[in-house]
């Protein structure tokens, strides 16, 4: 079991593991860390739930009953003004985590833009070129050259505000999810976010980005990718 593997399962319901996401989690500090970022969650979230009855509540209903209509109108006044008040603050609490995400930096975006597509790391069957380039061609990108062997999956997708074109790559060591975002420049970078690596690196009109809890793929897929949107086959790999 690799580290997305462990989080996909996870995620429905942090505090039940099978016996081998229990032993990977012994293994690896960033899914450790991951797993207790959960729970904690699902505690916080029961917390705020947990909202006690008012007392008297019944008899305060069966008063209403027996008040005049107009008494019963203002009541229930009150009583919308207080689930539009919650559904006011909820809505609000929602906004901001959105906003927090959604401009955030780039390599937080991507890590949890995976965590909204799963489905892309299921298929392992290898894409025709010409669906790859269509891909891109949807967001305004000819490719300089044939892409890189291996893509299995391929969509155009927001990453934030930023367009993208995401793709999978599998890989034996796990899955290597391969962005490239047209029109925004990035600084080079490798990072560690969550458990999972994440490389940017400046390419043709864009940036490319790759994502995967195993980065030692990084090298010769950033080469492969700059032949494709560069056409330039005598750079080497990790150079800037």
């Amino acid at each position: 079991m690799n580290c997305l593997d462990y989080r996909r399962q996870l995620g429905p319901d942090p505090r039940h593991e099978s016996a081998e996401m229990q032993e990977h989690r012994r293994g690896c500090a960033g899914c450790a860390a991951h797993h207790a970022r959960a729970l904690g969650f699902e505690l916080a979230l029961k917390r705020s739930l947990a909202v006690p009855v008012p007392d008297g509540l019944a008899e305060r209903i069966l008063l209403s009953q027996t008040t005049s209509e107009r008494g019963l109108r203002v009541r229930r006044r009150r009583r919308w003004s207080w689930a539009a008040a919650a559904a006011a603050v909820v809505a609000t609490v929602g906004l901001v985590a959105y906003q927090l995400a959604l401009f955030s930096p780039l390599p937080r975006q991507l890590v949890l833009h995976l965590q909204h597509e799963p489905e892309a790391l299921i298929t392992h069957t290898p894409l025709a070129v010409a669906a790859i380039e269509e891909r891109f061609r949807q967001r305004g990108v000819r490719l300089a050259g044939p892409p890189p062997a291996g893509v299995s999956y391929a969509q155009p997708c927001p990453v934030g505000v930023i367009g993208s074109v995401h793709m999978v790559m599998p890989e034996k060591e796990g899955p290597v999810t391969v962005f490239f975002l047209p029109g925004h420049k990035e600084r080079r970078g490798d990072y560690v976010d969550d458990g999972m690596h994440v490389r940017a690196v400046p390419m043709a009109e864009g940036t490319l980005a790759l994502v995967a809890a195993d980065a030692r793929h990084f090298d010769a897929l950033e080469a492969g990718w700059r032949r494709s949107l560069e056409g330039a086959s005598d750079i080497a790999a990790g150079a800037p």
